[in-house]
């Protein structure tokens, strides 16, 4: 039996393939059946709406972080039972969905059977993300989050492309079943194993290692102290004063600032530069999804892997500004010389597109790993789902923006604001250091 606190390779194994997990029905609802349900004649607007309710749980996700805080085991591990409980709700949603005899005829048992899926899929993020501050040690929460970030990557395209060719072989419902098998064989991982020695792998089960580290069962009295991350917040009024004191103080403030910023930019020019492209500069459609969902999408996950791996190697602040530099460089070259000739060539566009997909993968993964180097160790969930809300609402405020933007400073003119606020990620990024976070990263940088 393999206690994840002890095998590194074991933890990285398991803490991306449930990425996978994550990224396979993504891929396959969005891609595989979105297909199928259109050549059965179901509209855009009807497909569109289905789809849309799956969105919602993933908007409250944050609600999850002080159950899974506040809720934990001293004998079967502070994150595994919730991660297994998601993933028997991942399988049996997808079981569901798996049932239905026509999805085409049935889109609101389906729109049910999706929101419940990501209710049980959104649970397992945060707990999975939970489990890597706890176990991760600051040498490997780059590479880590890189790798994670990559894998959600990887099981989007297995679901929206690896299951496309299965449905095409063997009818829709084949690849359901075949979507069925991946993710309950993921499963296995985090049933087969534990999280720290002493703990079991199920009721009745023998503890994993117990001579060496003895575990107390639930109901004896264990210490409540901040350094040791297993031990669950015994209640809701501890829960509160350990997520005050993870945000009392400036790196955690700063962190919480570059969140807003970290991806405002390409979130206000995304919707700004689909009209540019496709009216103005007059690309098709399947141009310009070659090159944003195509190349954009390998680019990004090669930019979060290779983010990961650098962050371990320099340390993450030091990627997350620097990356923001030259990507507030790029918007502001493309801002000032979209007129000019050089941007009417097809290749200078894909060229930058493909630029800008890299450096913003580099730049999430190493802002994952800053934030799991923040997180307070009692409150992991909440406080790590806290940055990734103000993340998606940077992003989300600055896409509504849009509009106001394009009107009152032009197309260049927003671009040109895009790379400001990109730079100023740049400034904020020394104040998220602290000083035992200094001293880390200065160690992994020099050794």
């Amino acid at each position: 039996m393999i206690a994840l606190s002890e095998h590194r390779g074991m933890r990285l194994v398991v803490l991306c393939a449930l990425y996978v997990a994550q990224g396979i029905p993504f891929g396959f609802l969005t891609v595989t059946l979105a297909a199928a349900l259109a050549a059965d004649g179901v509209d855009s607007g009807e497909i569109g709406g289905v789809f849309a309710l799956g969105t919602l749980p993933w908007a409250f996700k944050w609600v999850w972080g002080p159950f899974v805080d506040r809720f934990g085991s001293t004998r079967y591990g502070r994150r595994r039972p919730w991660i297994l409980a998601a993933q028997a709700g991942m399988v049996a949603t997808l079981v569901g969905m798996w049932s239905i005899p026509d999805p085409a005829t049935s889109l609101v048992v389906l729109g049910g059977w999706i929101v419940a899926h990501n209710i049980f899929n959104s649970l397992q993020d945060v707990c999975v993300d939970a489990l890597a501050i706890d176990l991760l040690p600051p040498e490997d929460r780059g590479k880590a989050s890189g790798l994670m970030y990559g894998s959600k990557y990887a099981g989007t395209a297995i679901g929206g492309g690896g299951l496309s060719i299965l449905a095409g072989t063997t009818g829709l419902h084949g690849a359901f079943a075949g979507m069925v098998v991946l993710v309950a064989a993921i499963a296995l991982l985090p049933l087969f194993t534990v999280e720290r020695p002493g703990e079991r792998r199920w009721p009745g089960g023998r503890p994993v290692g117990a001579a060496e580290t003895p575990v107390p069962d639930d109901h004896e009295e264990t210490p409540e102290t901040p350094e040791t991350p297993d031990q669950p917040v015994h209640s809701v009024v501890g829960l509160l004063h350990q997520l005050a004191l993870g945000f009392a103080n400036r790196a955690a403030l700063a962190t919480a600032a570059v969140a807003l910023l970290a991806t405002t930019a390409s979130g206000m020019l995304s919707p700004i530069g689909t009209v540019l492209f496709v009216r103005d500069f007059g690309w098709s459609q399947e141009e310009y999804g070659a090159v944003t969902g195509g190349a954009g999408i390998i680019a990004g996950l090669v930019g979060a892997v290779s983010g990961g791996f650098l962050a371990d190697l320099v340390g993450p602040r030091r990627i997350v500004a620097m990356c923001s530099v030259v990507l507030a460089m790029l918007l502001v070259a493309f801002g000032l010389g979209m007129n000019g000739e050089i941007f009417q060539i097809r290749s200078v566009i894909w060229s930058y597109v493909v630029a800008e997909a890299f450096l913003l993968g580099c730049i999430n993964a190493a802002f994952f790993a800053v934030c799991f180097g923040i997180c307070r160790p009692a409150v992991a969930a909440t406080q790590f789902t806290a940055f990734m809300a103000l993340m998606n609402f940077g992003v989300a405020g600055a896409q509504g923006l849009a509009g106001t933007v394009e009107t009152h400073l032009g197309v260049s003119g927003a671009w040109l604001l895009g790379g400001v606020i990109q730079f100023s990620v740049a400034l904020l990024m020394p104040f998220t250091l602290s000083k035992r976070g200094s001293q880390t990263e200065n160690a992994i940088a020099s050794g």
